[in-house]
């Protein structure tokens, strides 16, 4: 999609929701993030600019009555380092919520994804965890597309989470053979989260890529989080494999905070097939809105693996990596939050 194009269906998309929801709440919000990084594949080096999950949203509420409320929101990615984007791209859905929970359906985060993002110190940054437990052939950092998804009420800190696609690929189906499922529990009680989760995604020949995570975060005073990630994927390229990782971040003082983790993924069905990452990190806050940072990350691949430093998802520029090559990023980054909230 071009630029002008977005930029007419995100004013559509802005006009439409301003007069559905003229007597409740709606805004837009978004992310720009923007890093100075060099990347290294182990042969090659170069200066990039990169955008990496940088995004424009539109969001509404309307209280329908005491105990039911309707939720729309649409996400798009944008490129601000090439100028482009892609419309709803991102967490997009029309939701109903109560007493009875939360209902949504569209496209957006599963379950399963959601324990990565939750205990990744270095998401949408170089060192991002998802260079690991995406590596490999491993593909379960995934948004369902037709989802339709039921998050009870907390109890006792307690939620659970069932995530399903009738059909998780574009266009119609009429056998369901690609449908998906993504459940989770989890326990936050605000200083440590817990959470177990398990995802299936059938396939017409009657096969199924599958994965279980189980993430932790303790918040073990004012200063000091920890965090904690295991990963089981079976069937997908390479064969299966496990995954693991630890993280802790420091906060020094209400501007500046240091982090560090440390992901390793075993040997998948190939000897000689796994790899480590370390990432380090250097923040400094202005407020919630901006923060600045800089951050390295170092990949060691066996010699039948080629793991990546800013390949896992949300980071945008990445360089190809041959196997048993060590790759490494240094990076500066920008990230501004902003948002504009507006009702009656």
């Amino acid at each position: 999609m071009t630029t002008n194009r977005l930029a007419q269906a995100l004013a559509t998309g802005i006009i439409l929701l301003a007069t559905t929801t003229s007597a409740s709440e709606f805004g837009i919000y978004g992310r720009a993030h923007l890093s100075v990084d060099q990347l290294d594949n182990g042969n090659d080096s170069g200066l990039n600019i990169s955008s990496n999950a940088s995004r424009f949203g539109i969001r509404g509420s309307h209280q329908v009555q005491d105990n039911l409320k309707v939720l729309l929101q649409i996400e798009s990615l944008i490129r601000l380092d090439e100028g482009s984007g892609d419309w709803a791209s991102r967490n997009s859905f029309l939701g109903l919520q109560g007493d009875f929970g939360l209902v949504r359906a569209g496209f957006f985060d599963t379950p399963l994804k959601n324990v990565r993002s939750r205990t990744d110190l270095f998401g949408d940054q170089v060192g991002d965890a998802r260079n690991i437990v995406r590596g490999g052939g491993v593909d379960l950092d995934r948004r369902f597309r037709n989802g339709l998804h039921y998050q009870t009420p907390a109890f006792q800190h307690l939620t659970f989470d069932l995530h399903y696609s009738t059909h998780d690929r574009t266009g119609s189906t009429s056998d369901n053979k690609d449908d998906a499922i993504s459940s989770s529990v989890t326990f936050d009680n605000k200083e440590l989260m817990l959470m177990l989760a398990y995802e299936r995604r059938n396939r017409p020949d009657n096969t199924a890529l599958s994965g279980f995570r189980a993430g932790a975060s303790y918040r073990l005073n004012e200063q000091w989080r920890l965090t904690a990630f295991w990963q089981n994927s079976e069937n997908f390229n390479g064969g299966n494999r496990d995954a693991y990782g630890i993280g802790a971040a420091y906060r020094i003082n209400d501007a500046y905070s240091v982090k560090a983790q440390l992901y390793h993924a075993g040997n998948a069905d190939a000897d000689n097939s796994s790899a480590t990452m370390l990432a380090l990190g250097l923040d400094r806050r202005f407020g919630r809105q901006l923060t600045l940072y800089a951050a390295a990350a170092f990949t060691n691949n066996a010699d039948n693996a080629n793991f990546n430093v800013s390949a896992g998802g949300g980071h945008g520029k990445q360089l190809a990596i041959e196997p048993g090559q060590d790759p490494y990023a240094l990076s500066l980054g920008v990230i501004y939050n902003f948002s504009a909230n507006f009702g009656s």
